[in-house]
């Protein structure tokens, strides 16, 4: 065996080594040594869909105004956490809170973001946890991977379920009874515009935000008729969706989110059957009309702003030409969510409780 035999194994080794000592190290000092209750956010979203990323900003800043220190706060990416696992378990004490993300993916449709969930309960038995605003929805195709939900998070005395919409709560009372739960809006509606940094903007033309994805309810056909329906107004038809441009990362998000909100903001009108279109219709003051999609999260969280008078809720496409003249007619809309603001402290209260638990 010659000298290069033996030298290239012993260098990869000391490269494998070296490896896993820098990441050791910055595990440890990414979690810090401070004093005090501690905060894990884990699942920061790896993908471009601008709703998740809205709620991730959203959580944080909620997280800080229920009276967590900012220093305290310890975010990881989905994809990251995978690779730091090991490490982050055996940082996080029992006392810490671990806070799940936000957002609609408890159940069966998003089984890759269930699983994770579920995979944090598991290496985090014993923290004081908070699901943040939820929609959880189990196709009936999938009763045994529901059944399969029921040991993980029933009987669980330190977690807490916030669900987002009454019919999820319905279902987390039913499959979980010894959990505890309680209601509250989507994150993102306890934030205004300027939370994400966007300005009024000047407004033209009609918006169209639809979906493209398992989740669409609405045929090619029904799209067309409603589109058909403003040709005769002789306004400008722009179209998008709820997707960045590029891959979205905690550095950008704040940017690539705001820049949508801006876009949202200078429509006329927003017509949309996705849930985080109509909310950010909603915080921007855009008169909208939304569709539902394939389960109940639009029109439950719909319910919750229904008291704002340039969001409305359309079951047909004749529904939605009725209400179009009117919404038209709207100017100056200023988003006020003052009637969601009990919902909002109860679950701050419950942050700070969990956090000194």
């Amino acid at each position: 065996m010659n000298q290069k035999d033996i030298l290239y194994p012993l260098r990869r080794l000391h490269g494998m080594l070296h490896e896993w000592h820098m990441t050791n190290q910055y595990v440890k000092s990414w979690w810090g040594k401070n004093a005090g209750i501690r905060v894990l956010l884990p699942g920061l979203p790896d993908h471009t869909n601008l709703g998740d990323s809205a709620i991730s900003i959203a959580q944080r800043l909620f997280l800080i105004r229920s009276g967590i220190s900012p220093e305290s706060i310890r975010e990881v990416g989905f994809s990251e956490y995978p690779s730091f696992r090991r490490r982050i378990r055996r940082l996080v004490k029992k006392h810490d809170l671990i806070v799940h993300l936000g957002g609609g993916n408890m159940g069966s449709q998003w089984k890759r973001e269930e699983n994770f969930h579920r995979l944090l309960l598991s290496d985090f038995p014993q923290n004081p946890t908070v699901v943040f605003p939820q929609t959880i929805y189990y196709a009936e195709t999938e009763e045994e991977y529901r059944q399969s939900s029921i040991p993980v998070y029933n009987d669980r005395p330190k977690l807490i379920i916030v669900a987002r919409e009454k019919k999820s709560l319905e279902l987390v009372q039913k499959l979980y009874p010894n959990t505890l739960s309680m209601l509250a809006p989507d994150i993102v509606l306890s934030a205004d515009m300027s939370s994400f940094g966007v300005e009024p903007q000047p407004r033209h033309g009609v918006l169209f935000c639809m979906r493209n994805d398992p989740e669409r309810a609405m045929t090619d056909e029904q799209r067309a008729a409603l589109e058909g329906i403003f040709s005769g107004w002789g306004k400008e038809m722009r179209h998008t969706d709820m997707h960045a441009n590029v891959w979205i990362t905690k550095e950008n998000r704040g940017v690539c989110v705001k820049e949508k909100l801006e876009e949202i903001a200078s429509a006329e009108l927003v017509i949309t059957d996705r849930l985080h279109g109509m909310i950010f219709a909603a915080i921007t003051g855009t008169p909208c009309i939304a569709f539902g999609n394939y389960n109940y999260k639009v029109r439950g969280t719909y319910e919750w702003i229904s008291y704002l008078p340039y969001i409305r809720f359309a079951e047909t496409v004749e529904d939605a030409e009725r209400m179009i003249p009117d919404l038209m007619e709207m100017k100056d809309c200023r988003f006020d969510n003052k009637p969601l603001q009990p919902y909002f402290e109860t679950l701050a209260q419950v942050v700070r409780s969990y956090a000194n638990n």
